[in-house]
């Protein structure tokens, strides 16, 4: 079988989590959003409420809409229960944007056999709609959300085929189809074709994918650059960019709070740097349990006034050490420490996450390896006796001072789970 993408994508989704949050909006037209609509129901939808329609004008067309702000952890917790159902059909799922997702489909032996069942079928007409369906199936049995799907041999085909399966519907092209399916679409619509190019195309009269078809592929490359060459391939259905790995945690955050006229010595430069050597340790270890890599690091102190302070900065390569992130984080609290004001709160987040599978390894690595073995024997040892049996760094600055036990040091707030 070929190579096969399944594009998802959630329908009305801000607005459909507001109608499970309150079934009494079941029915009714429904839009989220704070001075424009950033979602909307299918109900309100039917009124002629459209996305990034300001909300004035929404009213206007539908006096009873129902105006919702949305809840972005609610959302970010039922767009990785979406991704997780995605992952036991697919070991490659992209997390796309806040409401939709790509999964490649090719080679999964279990679930393609089962799919592809009926020896009787040749290859080239052998689908996969039944998988969609069970997919289908378990998003709405474990969230309550329905989804579009669309599935084809790339991702623009996948993605295309996913309009014409709103809402809640399955389309599927089947292989040798693309060029006949993709060339009704207006321009504007193709992945890749944003209003400035679809403006440019319109005034030479290309208005239809079939219409940019007919355009000659040294004449785009002249036009438009690189891009050029992505949209002669977009157009045919022929462009073979890869669905990427998107790792479950989009970030790993620890932070924790202490009152500085009672915790001794919480005010010197070094406890606040053991603070931070000690949170970003307990980060960087289930960095490493999870099997990801971090790019960027983000630090932040909270002081006692209420004024917060965030500074960030990406390493050149992303990694699981402790001590390579500890050394860019020393660096951004020290430019943080700079109002005279008791400091309340210290935190590190690692993000811009990657798998461990994904990252090249370097010819000439022999420190840097030594130094993950160094951690992993680490990470074994905490496994076996509890993580406060060892202390890194400077993390050991917090030794006497704060009450230690099997699982590391006591902190008066601690925000270990995020």
């Amino acid at each position: 079988m070929g190579r096969r993408i399944l594009h998802v994508d959630i329908d009305a989704f801000l607005a459909s989590l507001e109608q499970i949050r309150d079934p009494t909006l079941v029915g009714k037209p429904v839009v989220v959003g704070t001075g424009v609509v950033a979602s909307r129901s299918y109900e309100a939808k039917a009124r002629g409420v459209q996305t990034a329609m300001a909300l004035a004008e929404a009213k206007r067309r539908c006096p009873e809409l129902i105006v919702c702000d949305g809840d972005a952890r609610l959302a970010e917790r039922y767009r990785q229960r979406v991704a997780e159902v995605l992952r036991r059909f697919s070991p490659v799922v992209e997390v796309c944007s806040l409401d939709d997702f790509y999964a490649d489909l090719t080679g999964v032996p279990l679930r393609i056999e089962q799919a592809l069942a009926d020896p009787t079928v040749a290859p080239g007409e052998a689908s996969l709609r039944a998988l969609c369906e069970q997919v289908r199936a378990a998003v709405r049995a474990e969230t309550g959300l329905s989804v579009a799907q669309g599935l084809g041999a790339t991702r623009t085909v996948a993605r295309m085929a996913t309009t014409r399966a709103k809402p809640g519907g399955i389309c599927e092209v089947m292989p040798g189809e693309e060029s006949d399916f993709l060339a009704g679409f207006p321009v504007e619509v193709l992945p890749g074709v944003g209003h400035r190019t679809a403006g440019m195309l319109q005034q030479v009269g290309v208005t239809t994918v079939a219409e940019l078809r007919a355009l000659d592929r040294e004449l785009l490359r002249q036009s438009f650059g690189a891009r050029g060459d992505d949209l002669w391939l977009r157009c045919r259905g022929l462009d073979e960019t890869p669905v990427k790995l998107t790792p479950t945690l989009q970030s790993i955050s620890r932070e924790s709070s202490f009152e500085p006229r009672h915790d001794a010595g919480s005010q010197e430069r070094a406890f606040l740097r053991g603070m931070l050597a000690y949170l970003l340790d307990r980060a960087a270890a289930e960095l490493r349990t999870q099997r990801l890599l971090a790019r960027t690091v983000v630090v932040r102190v909270r002081h006692v006034d209420g004024v917060q302070g965030e500074k960030a900065r990406s390493l050149r390569e992303a990694t699981d050490r402790t001590d390579v992130c500890m050394a860019l984080a020393g660096e951004l609290l020290d430019e943080l420490l700079t109002r005279r004001v008791l400091v309340r709160l210290v935190g590190v987040t690692l993000r811009s996450l990657s798998a461990v599978s994904a990252a090249q390894g370097l010819l000439f690595g022999g420190e840097d390896q030594a130094r993950k073995k160094l951690f992993a024997a680490v990470d074994a040892v905490r496994a076996r006796h509890g993580f406060g049996s060892l202390v890194v760094g400077e993390a050991a600055e917090l030794l006497g001072k704060l009450p230690q036990g099997r699982h590391g040091f006591r902190l008066r707030t601690p925000s270990l789970t995020k």
